[in-house]
Formats: C-alpha cells, structure tokens, sequence
C-alpha cells in the first residue's frame, strides 16, 4: 500500500502546512489529515513518478493490464480520457444506445458520429450490419446496470476486424474475482472500471486500463489528463490503494463468500416469498440482485416501506428492485433483506414497460446542443428537434439525444414515466430548436 505508507509519513512529519488545502488538517475529523497535496513525497496524478506509479503498476499488474490510470472525477472521467485517447474529431463509431451520460457527453465534445445498436435486438448482427470500412471503433457498456454480460462472439468478430474496442466496464470492477472470462479487458484496447460500485473504494474513484499496446502510455496520460482536476484528492486515491490491498489478499475469499450468500439468498426468497431474482440466459453477474414479484406490483411502495424497515435498494423502477450487494456485505444484510421482503404489503399496479425508442436523427448531437432552444411542453414539442438529453431514470440512459426529433409516441411515454427524468429544466417540458431564431 504505498499510497497509504507515503501519506501516513508525510503527516509523521508533523510539518507547519503554508500550502493547500485551506483546512490544513485541523478540522476535528481523522479524513481531513489525509487531504494533501502535491508536495514532496506524495508525487503527482498527472505525472507519477513515485507512491501513485507504484500504485498504479499495481493496479495494472493485478488486472492484466499494460497500463492503468486513476480516475477522481470517477467512471465519467475515464470514459471521456479513453474517448478522448481512441478517437478524432468527425470518427464514426458504433455505440450501443443504452449508454451512461458520460459516453453521449464524449460524443459531444470530440464532435464524433455515433451509430446506434440497441438491446431489444441481437447485437452481434446489429453490429455486423453497421459495419464498414468509415467505422473507427465501439463503445460497449458490459454489464448493464443489471448484471448482463456481453458475449464472447461479439467481441470475437470486433477483435477480428481489428475495430478499437473501449468498454465502459463500470459496473464489472470486481468480475475477475468471479471469472476471469467475464471481463472484457482480454478483447478491448480500453477498459473503464468504477471502482466505487462494486470495490472497498470512496465514491468517484474510478480506473482506466489500456489493455493492448495500440496506445502508449503518455498518450493515454495526456489525454485523461483533460478530464481530471489539477488538484486531485488525496483522500479519494488513499482508498483506491486500500481498496487494492483488500482485493489482492482478500478479494478470491470475499467473493466466494458474496456468491454463496447471493445463491442462499435467492434459493430463500423464492422459497418463502412471491418473489423472485432474474438473471439474463448466458452471462451474468450473479452478484447483481434484480427482484421482481409474480404479479404486476408497486415497487415504489414496497421500495419506501423497506427503507422504514432499514433496508436500502439502489433503485426501484417498474423492472423491480435492484440490489448491489459487493465483497464487503455480510451476511446479516441479506438476512434483514429476506426478513423484510416477507413483511411487506404487497400493492396492485398496472406496470408500464420500458420501451426502445429510436428517434429520427435530424442534427449532430453537437450541432443540435449549441443552438438556441425554446422550452416546450411534451406535447407542443413534438415534431421539434430536441436540444437536450432527455434521461429517465432509473435505468439513466437517454430516450432521447440532441439532434432527434421528438415524435408523438416518445412525449406520451414520457408524460406517464413514474420515476425521475434527468436533463429537463422544468418538469414536463422540453427543450427544443428555436428554428425562428435561426438564419
């Protein structure tokens, strides 16, 4: 752990601190002592030479990767650092459309034209069908928010073409601990993981893994660079290297653990209850819990009575109830769990099944994301090309992207989404191009 040696004999020192950070490690709380900065001995983010290199070969050593980058501006960070790395303006490329924000914000500002696959439809043969030689390479999102893995033909035929592969891995860090099969870092160029979902880690720490010799070192370096602070926080890189110490000794042991209390769990509940876990045919996290109940019910209800009875989900959405428990659960939590789900009251509701939208492309996102708009409701929007993204969540990726037209259909479903919808600057109305004030 050489981040947390180098850290701990810095403040050893007990040195008169005349430089930042302002609280200068005098609030009464133990986290604020370890908030440094770049001064001798605890090197630098952006050029480590020192207890970060060290922890970073580490990192890329444990993983199989040739180099790997920390991320405090988390997932979203590396995935803009990896775009940004992979790609150049006007490059075309292949991205499935249930995407995390931070993919579309990549778009966006490297001025890329994205091709869409969507999840209701094979993959594989999407892929193939988009395909060509103006293709550049793919964004992949393996798992979904709910532990879906993408196959291995997918990125066989990928592999094959020679195409740059990045995979938002965000919710895959602790895969490998399962099954070495299940990561993506053995076929992608880039690989993103967040850390703090599913490892011992703070909140925004995330890594970026360059898997093949494609990139070097210092270009990657330079290019995350961008999207990182200048004054990176000690605290959150100090539990990165904690992290890495608990999955190097104790991770293997953990994570058996994890996957027979999640087997128990699930054998339990469907025993005893009306409830049941899903899990996609294939690959699949078993460690990502999706509860779902015989008959059409409100998960909303049942989500608020399981917190009065101290229970917290990830989420609720009209799929169910999503649960993320990681190495560092025990078994008292899935006990509590049981316990509540067979207490609660079970209300009737008419269920709204998340639909696939593919909305007709009229500009660029980044065209359409720089005009200027007038605000509309859903209604009176339709048929005005959106210049916003339009998030519902959860799941969290956009229905709708700038540059669409919004189309009748889209502003119904919308109006009847029980659940919030990011990106909207006043509940029930949208942004749209103000062609009037247009030359």
């Amino acid at each position: 752990m050489q981040l947390v040696k180098g850290i701990d004999k810095v403040i050893a020192e007990d040195l008169a601190p005349f430089q930042m950070p302002g609280h200068k490690g005098r609030i009464e709380q133990d986290i604020y002592k370890y908030d440094l900065t770049e001064i001798e001995g605890t090197d630098n983010l952006s050029n480590p030479k020192d207890i970060i290199l060290e922890t970073l070969h580490l990192i890329s050593d444990t993983f199989g990767a040739s180099h790997s980058f920390i991320s405090i501006n988390g997932a979203t960070g590396a995935v803009l650092g990896a775009m940004s790395t992979a790609f150049n303006k006007g490059d075309e490329i292949i991205v499935m459309r249930n995407s995390h924000i931070s993919v579309y914000d990549g778009i966006f500002l490297l001025g890329l034209v994205p091709h869409y696959v969507y999840s209701d439809q094979d993959l594989l043969e999407q892929i193939k069908e988009l395909d060509g030689d103006h293709i550049r390479g793919v964004i992949l999102t393996s798992p979904s928010f709910y532990g879906e893995i993408i196959e291995d033909d997918v990125f066989e035929y990928l592999f094959n073409r020679d195409l740059i592969i990045i995979v938002d891995e965000a919710h895959g860090s602790h895969l490998k601990l399962i099954d070495e099969e299940l990561s993506s870092m053995r076929w992608a160029d880039i690989v993103v993981h967040s850390f703090h979902k599913t490892l011992p880690s703070m909140t925004q720490t995330a890594v970026m893994h360059l898997c093949t010799n494609r990139f070097t070192r210092s270009f990657a370096q330079k290019n995350i660079k961008l999207f990182q602070s200048t004054s990176p926080n000690y605290v959150l890189m100090r539990s990165v290297d904690l992290a890495m110490d608990i999955y190097i000794n104790q991770g293997v042991e953990l994570m058996e653990k994890l996957l027979a209390m999640c087997a128990d769990f699930k054998e339990k509940l469907e025993e005893q209850t009306d409830f049941f876990i899903v899990y996609k045919d294939g690959k699949q996290d078993k460690t990502r819990l999706l509860i779902r109940h015989k008959e059409s019910v409100d998960y909303a209800y049942i989500d608020r009575q399981l917190r009065t009875m101290g229970v917290q989900t990830e989420f609720q959405s009209q799929l169910g109830l999503l649960l993320i428990p990681t190495i560092m659960s025990i078994q008292e939590d899935f006990d509590r769990l049981l316990a509540a789900l067979k207490e609660v009251d079970i209300v009737p509701a008419d269920q709204i099944s998340y639909k696939i939208f593919r909305p007709e492309r009229a500009l660029e996102i980044r065209n359409a994301f720089l005009q200027p708009s007038i605000n509309k409701s859903y209604r009176e929007a339709v048929g005005g090309i959106v210049t916003e993204y339009i998030i519902p969540y959860p799941p969290g990726s956009p229905v709708i992207v700038p540059g669409e037209v919004l189309s009748e259909e889209l502003a119904a479903y919308m109006e009847r989404f029980e659940g919030h919808i990011l990106g909207l600057e006043h509940e029930g109305y949208i942004n749209i191009l103000d062609e009037s004030l247009i030359e």
